[in-house]
């Protein structure tokens, strides 16, 4: 692979890998929501952050990989650096953006695994709502009782 499109491909691995992690973030945030279900975040957040990043890195190299011939047979007829970025883009763009699809249906499928994966059945140990507070917190003090004071 030419200088450029290595430094190229590592400015779309970086690129892809948010693209897919914030908007696959958003998509099974909302599904964790929708379902209601319990899922062990920690888990599933460190596993489909290094999902995405492998899936990033590789729809990146993989894309400028399966559209190097054409890319490299528009670099030939260019001259000037527009014409070079314009080759890149323009003679590249149907295999990078091809694979970049291939990946987020891989992003896809791999997060509902690591969400499969990542649920839990078990009750929270940890419960904050205030409807499961005890009601003894909520006594008046008895008679005989000092209030606590309100700055000690």
């Amino acid at each position: 692979m030419p200088e450029a499109l290595s430094s190229f491909a590592v400015f779309l691995s970086i690129l892809w890998f948010l693209v897919y992690w914030i908007l696959g973030g958003v998509f099974f945030a909302a599904i964790a929501i929708l379902r209601l279900g319990r899922v062990r975040k920690v888990r599933f957040s460190c596993l489909f952050t290094l999902w995405v990043l492998v899936i990033g890195v590789g729809a990146a190299f993989k894309g400028l990989e399966f559209s190097r011939d054409s890319i490299v047979l528009c670099l030939k007829g260019s001259s000037t650096q527009a014409e070079v970025v314009t080759a890149v883009f323009g003679c590249g763009f149907a295999g990078v953006f091809g694979i970049f699809l291939l990946g987020a249906l891989a992003v896809t499928i791999g997060g509902f695994l690591i969400f499969s994966i990542s649920r839990t059945k078990s009750k929270p140990w940890l419960i904050l709502q205030p409807d499961e507070i005890s009601p003894v917190d909520d006594l008046p003090p008895a008679k005989g009782d000092i209030p606590p004071s309100k700055f000690f």
